[in-house]
């Protein structure tokens, strides 16, 4: 009996329809969240060469194997008389 005197319950809210701001909105999330994507790999890029180069950029150009610089020839990893750089 207590429906009877109580009021009826609202009507629900009408759908929520996307409008032109709200598109915006997300496109521009979507660039936001691809240029942090970006970014992050160049950061990650930039600790990966400093945490690979280690003895590569030690040594001078042409001297590390595989280096195809300018420089000496001499391609060996061992220390020698072919190393000195003054002759």
């Amino acid at each position: 009996m207590g429906g009877f005197f109580r009021s009826p319950a609202p009507p629900p809210p009408p759908p929520v329809v996307e409008t032109v701001v709200d598109e915006r909105i997300g496109r521009n999330e979507a660039r936001a969240a691809a240029e942090e994507r970006t970014e992050q790999k160049k950061i990650q890029a930039r600790k990966r060469s400093k945490r690979i180069g280690g003895r590569r950029l030690l040594m001078a150009e042409g001297v590390a194997p595989g280096d195809a610089g300018p420089g000496r020839e001499t391609l060996s990893r061992i220390l020698g008389a072919g190393r000195n750089p003054r002759g």
